[in-house]
């Protein structure tokens, strides 16, 4: 105990708490500033307190979105992670205030995982600190959290370094653990990743496998650990990963195919955004301007970790000793910055093909700035340790520390002039988006809620939307056939009380099968690790 109390340790310890305190200050307010997408995570988060009520577990469906219309935003969406203010809410939170401690439990889990990430990853309690510091107030970060509400990307932020740390591990220092532990770290970040942001989880995926292409004398090598770490990442989330592939290759929506016919690249950003040294808190997306998104801008200290990279990268070019790692993750920095920008040649994957869509599924292009930002953030800090070598820590990490608290403040400044406050006590009806509609849904007919009955044809069409897996049934409970109607409505033949007639979401059975596959991984996981430390404390 008094070995874990210690002066380094407290002041550790004092650093992470006052990160997280300075990164959720606007979350210590009695409300939310109205953000881009806020109004759709607080319907998410209501419609599956809803859904739990209903009895319906794990919640795949939505209900009473789209005005009792229904939406599936949650079988592509993982949504694990907010079951958490969704009980909340049941306990009787209002909903403002269950996002807000959500906002408190993300800050908190970022500045712990991020600290345990970097650590590793410089082999270093105080740069590991630096660089998570620099991690939870980079401007992008800060954007996701309060201007964007970007929920489900700023989650996936808390694992990102996790998973770049994992597969560090796993390709450096492979022989110092069991196999378990030394593929866990891994296995949890891309769990996280899964589960909290599909978006992130593929832009990942493409620089890890390029890694493991660059690196492949390595990647065979290691080629049992990383069989093992993928087999127990797609049982463990078998349970989220198979309803997912189901339901995209089986209905015809709008994110899978009306998305990718139009170039996003006059969503990119310009120069003066990738090196703008402040992050406002306010502003919206424009195509082919800067105007309004100066909460796109890279920040300061993100800037200056990429000056610092590029002056370490020179010298040890010219001294040759460059480390292979860090040009690798140098290059991805790169690569991430010029796909974020109007010049990238983003107009070549406007289409219907497979490669189109995987392109153009990251929405907009400043996506890539999570990337930029992850690998400078670690080359920067670990190139500012090897240039300042000479300097006192002290110094240079209260230069750093007051640079970003200063232009977190700014943001934090003009996030609170810039914006509105709601302090919902519940979600707005008109909460869902388009992405996951059929297409060829007039979205401003399903306020229509009627149900209509055609004498002549005896169908009946219901205000439900004709999602797969839903069921009809009469007041009797016999189940009734259907079909898809008007503007993508479930229409039955019927001639009895149409309006005792009701629908239901049931789950196939092999979406069934595969919950019970993420649970027994999830126990083979935990038996083998405890069977794998008894082994390591037995031949001690």
């Amino acid at each position: 105990m008094k070995k874990m109390i210690n002066k380094n340790n407290i002041f550790i310890a004092l650093v992470l708490l006052g990160l997280i305190f300075v990164a959720s200050l606007p979350a210590f307010r009695s409300g939310i500033y109205q953000g881009h997408d806020l109004s759709f995570h607080l319907g998410r988060i209501q419609a599956i307190a809803e859904e739990l009520k209903n009895g319906q577990f794990p919640v795949r469906y939505e209900s009473n979105a789209w005005y009792g219309h229904g939406y599936v935003s949650t079988t592509f969406y993982g949504n694990i992670f907010l079951y958490i203010p969704a009980l909340l809410y049941m306990a009787g939170l209002p909903v403002w205030r269950a996002y807000n401690v959500y906002v408190i439990l993300v800050n908190v889990f970022t500045a712990l995982i991020g600290y345990y990430s970097f650590k590793g990853l410089l082999k270093s309690d105080r740069w590991g600190l630096v660089a998570t510091g620099i991690y939870m107030l980079a401007g992008y970060r800060l954007s996701n959290l309060y201007v964007r509400t970007a929920l489900g990307e700023y989650t996936a932020m808390i694992f990102v370094p996790l998973v770049i740390y994992g597969i560090y591990r796993i390709y450096v220092n492979k022989g110092e653990y069991s196999t378990i532990k030394l593929i866990l770290p891994l296995i949890i970040g891309t769990t996280g990743l899964i589960e909290s942001h599909i978006l992130t989880t593929e832009l990942i995926a493409v620089f890890v496998f390029i890694y493991a292409l660059v690196n492949i004398k390595r990647t065979i090598a290691c080629i049992k650990e990383l069989l093992i770490a993928m087999a127990a990442i797609l049982g463990i989330n078998a349970f989220f990963l198979i309803p997912f592939i189901d339901a995209y290759t089986s209905m015809d929506l709008y994110i899978n195919t009306e998305l990718s016919q139009t170039s996003i690249r006059s969503d990119g950003l310009y120069l003066s955004q990738l090196f703008g040294i402040l992050t406002t808190g306010k502003g919206s997306s424009y195509p082919w301007t800067t105007e309004g998104e100066g909460y796109l801008n890279v920040g300061i200290v993100v800037i200056l970790c990429i000056v610092a990279a590029l002056v370490l990268l020179i010298r040890d070019i010219i001294n040759k000793n460059a480390n292979k790692n860090y040009i690798i993750l140098f290059v991805f920095g790169l690569v991430a910055a010029w796909m974020a920008t109007v010049y990238f040649p983003w107009d070549a994957f406007a289409g219907n093909g497979s490669l189109d869509q995987l392109m153009s599924s990251v929405q907009y292009p400043w996506r890539y700035v999570l990337i930029l930002t992850i690998c400078f953030t670690i080359c920067g800090v670990y190139a500012i340790s090897q240039l300042l070598s000479k300097i006192n820590f002290a110094i240079v990490f209260c230069v750093i520390g007051a640079i970003a608290v200063l232009t977190t403040g700014v943001f934090d400044y003009t996030l609170s002039w810039g914006n509105i406050t709601v302090a919902n006590q519940d979600a707005d009806e008109t909460w869902a988006d388009k992405l996951y509609l059929p297409v060829g849904t007039d979205r401003d007919s399903l306020s229509n809620t009627e149900i209509i009955k055609d004498n002549e044809s005896g169908t009946v069409t219901l205000p439900v939307l004709a999602y797969d897996n839903l069921h009809v049934y009469d007041s009797q409970n016999n189940e009734i056939q259907w079909t898809v109607g008007d503007n993508n409505c479930i229409q039955v033949t019927y001639d009895g009380d149409y309006t005792k007639l009701y629908t239901r979401f049931v789950e196939p059975l092999w979406w069934r099968v595969s919950e019970v596959i993420s649970a027994i991984s999830i126990v083979v996981l935990v038996v083998i690790y405890q069977k794998e430390k008894r082994t390591k404390n037995n031949g001690k």
